[in-house]
């Protein structure tokens, strides 16, 4: 069992007990234990395959573990870029509507404020994300997640397509989030070096997790 518990005694926004996930014989994601208080932030690494989108989909609720047991303090997110978005759906749209869905108030007000703090160009926002690049789209994944800001936010894969500027907009949404008491779990090949300072580092391989800090 791998254990990492930031946060101290603060309750957790997630807490994952000796979680672990099996397809058949094989190990996708040997057994974990992980506390993150709120506003903890997580860098999770790995190459493709190693298990960081199991990982980050157990703790979004997305995939029941074959073992083990997930809670969190309350609504939990799973993004990565451009999945789940209407290809004819306008930008602004899509961010409007998931905060709609958050119960936020004046969504496309929070909409457009949270597009712009992400480095989309305002003559984009009304563009549908069909014909936005793989780094436009990232960019409107990071706004979605500051309108919804929920308890846990699990970014895969964030730094996937994104120049400098690009990463420092994550850096910055997950500076945004932390801030606001919102969990975020951030997976990439080599997300513990791209984000910055984090209060726990898991680096995956074959299913195995190494807690570096």
């Amino acid at each position: 069992m791998t254990e990492s518990s930031p946060g101290g005694a603060e309750p957790p926004a997630l807490s994952l007990h000796e979680v672990a996930c099996r397809y058949g014989s094989r190990t996708v994601l040997a057994p974990l234990t992980l506390r993150l208080a709120p506003g903890a932030v997580c860098a999770v690494g790995g190459a493709n395959g190693a298990g960081k989108t199991t990982l980050l989909r157990i703790a979004a609720g997305l995939v029941e573990p074959t073992s083990g047991s997930r809670s969190v303090s309350g609504r939990a997110l799973y993004l990565r870029p451009g999945a789940g978005m209407r290809r004819r759906q306008r930008a602004v749209e899509a961010v409007a509507f998931a905060g709609a869905l958050a119960g936020r108030p004046e969504p496309a007000v929070s909409a457009a404020a949270a597009l712009a703090s992400c480095g989309l160009p305002e003559e984009l926002w009304r563009q549908e994300t069909g014909r936005l690049s793989a780094g436009q789209q990232t960019r409107v994944t990071l706004a979605v997640a500051r309108v919804v800001s929920p308890a846990v936010v699990c970014l895969d894969e964030p730094m996937e397509h994104l120049d400098a500027e690009g990463r420092a907009a994550v850096r910055a949404t997950v500076a945004a989030l932390a801030g606001r008491g919102t969990a975020v779990l951030v997976a990439g090949p080599e997300a513990a070096h791209h984000l910055g300072p984090a209060d726990a580092r898991l680096e995956l391989a074959a299913g195995a997790v190494t807690v570096l800090g």
